[in-house]
């Protein structure tokens, strides 16, 4: 099926937003109506992201890479196990240009100690339940307080924040994008507010 809507011309970014994205989502939402079992969710998020590998290279056929080289940090909120999303996002910071460095396991990354070590001119995290949003007004704080980068810029996407944007603001971050392909944009709007306020 993707095959067929390469040769009919469709473009990567549209399969990526209009169909793996709502893929993505309806399996969440068979998930939580108990409609599906842990493992099958696994398998097809699994197939969903070896295609987006698969597609990755054509999405990136026409790179732009910005002089200013910008660099982000992707990463779930922890406990975070759907990270699906936050690859979609990151295939779109790469195509715009953007040096990424996505982390999908959350056991595995301290953000507060990244953000101290390296630069990074944008944070995103991945929010899908309410429940993690204690940790992310906390944790947006500390990796501001931490980061080499005193203009730091924090976005937030996820489940959480589709429905209700101003959830993003409250939690602390300059802001959420409607989907992957606004994230890199609002990004670098929010990079240049900041670094003319200095």
């Amino acid at each position: 099926m993707i095959g067929q809507l390469r040769e009919r011309g469709v473009p990567v970014e549209l399969i990526y937003l209009d169909l793996l994205a709502p893929a993505a989502r309806r399996l969440g939402e068979m998930w939580e109506q108990d409609l599906v079992m842990f493992s099958d969710v696994t398998v097809a998020l699994g197939r969903l992201h070896r295609i987006m590998r698969g597609l990755s290279p054509s999405l990136g056929h026409d790179l732009h890479v910005p002089v200013e080289g910008r660099r982000a940090l992707l990463l779930p909120a922890p406990g975070e196990q759907h990270t699906f999303g936050l690859s979609m996002v990151a295939e779109f910071f790469r195509h715009a240009g953007w040096e990424v460095v996505c982390e999908l396991d959350s056991r595995s990354i301290d953000p507060v100690r990244r953000v101290r070590r390296e630069w990074f001119d944008v944070v995103g995290v991945s929010v899908g339940v309410d429940a993690r949003l204690d940790w992310l007004r906390e944790g947006i704080t500390m990796m501001r307080r931490a980061s080499r980068n005193r203009g730091l810029a924090v976005l937030v996407g996820g489940p959480v924040f589709a429905l209700h944007p101003e959830r993003a603001a409250e939690a602390g971050a300059d802001g959420t994008a409607r989907d992957a392909r606004e994230a890199p944009d609002l990004a670098s709007r929010l990079v240049a507010a900041k670094a003319g306020r200095r």
